[in-house]
């Protein structure tokens, strides 16, 4: 697992990028590790644990399927976009306004 300094490293990286609302890094039990402070402490819980869920779907979907693994996927909302990376010990979500 990588440390909490490289999870605030990647935080404040991602969060230059335009249109970038927050960045959530989640355990992959959906309770989160680190967070840019733009969201509120409700937000990141929420977040975190519903997608953590959809991520455990999405695997299963993907091992039924046999198309390897999860990589990546994206949730395309009237809002902007939900982008999710999950990863072996934690996945990272970002949040980003429409363009």
């Amino acid at each position: 697992m990588i440390s909490q300094k490289q999870f605030e490293e990647t935080l404040k990286k991602l969060e230059t990028h335009p249109g970038v609302r927050g960045v959530i890094i989640t355990s992959n039990d959906g309770l989160p590790i680190s967070s840019t402070t733009n969201l509120s402490m409700e937000m990141r819980e929420n977040v975190s644990a519903l997608v953590a869920s959809l991520v455990g779907r999405a695997k299963a979907v993907v091992t039924e399927l046999r198309e390897g693994e999860l990589n990546f996927f994206t949730l395309d909302t009237s809002k902007g976009e939900i982008l999710v990376a999950p990863e072996n010990d934690y996945i990272l979500i970002v949040l980003r306004v429409k363009s």
